[in-house]
């Protein structure tokens, strides 16, 4: 069995055991099922390009986070770039501005306006708040992934925190109006 052929069922394996839990960060960062599949699929596509990079002594699981961090900001780099530049060049708009995908793992009040409050944070503040929070980094990985310092890291996460807590609070105080589902014409 040559060098390839074990990357290939070490990735695979790898795929088998942690692509729900890459899955789950890329959505987190991006907001998009689609993108985050795609995402997804990337960073086991990087992974293969670069095992030999991996060192067997530590978690696997870190590292394809690191991975996965990193190709979901490239890919909200990309949509930015696209938002700007193709209105510029007087084509169609941007794919990426569709309507976006719910989250897949159900429709719960509170979980919903988590979601739509991490919505007006930026890419790596989400990612950081989901680093830390979902899957427990401490602040020096978190800032191994987004490539800054701890210190910083802990400065990220405290204005999230504040920013998040002051939008939780004003969409928990204010009144909910539930509309009637439009009505469906009669064939």
């Amino acid at each position: 069995m040559d060098d390839r052929d074990q990357r290939w069922q070490a990735v695979e394996r790898a795929y088998r055991d942690h692509a729900d839990d890459v899955y789950r960060v890329a959505y987190s960062i991006l907001r998009d099922a689609d993108a985050a599949v795609d995402a997804t699929h990337d960073t086991f596509a990087r992974a293969f390009d670069r095992w030999h990079q991996y060192d067997a002594n530590r978690p696997l699981r870190p590292w394809l986070h690191g991975i996965t961090t990193h190709v979901a900001l490239d890919m909200l780099r990309r949509r930015r770039v696209r938002a700007f530049a193709i209105p510029a060049l007087g084509r169609v708009h941007d794919a990426s501005a569709a309507d976006q995908a719910g989250d897949p793992a159900g429709h719960v009040a509170d979980r919903d306006l988590v979601a739509a409050a991490m919505d007006g944070l930026k890419p790596d503040v989400r990612a950081a708040l989901v680093l830390r929070h979902d899957y427990g980094y401490d602040y020096a990985e978190i800032a191994r992934f987004l490539r800054t310092s701890p210190g910083n890291v802990g400065s990220i996460l405290s204005r999230a925190h504040a920013t998040l807590r002051t939008q939780l609070t004003r969409d928990a105080t204010e009144p909910r109006i539930e509309y009637p589902a439009p009505r469906r014409a009669q064939r």
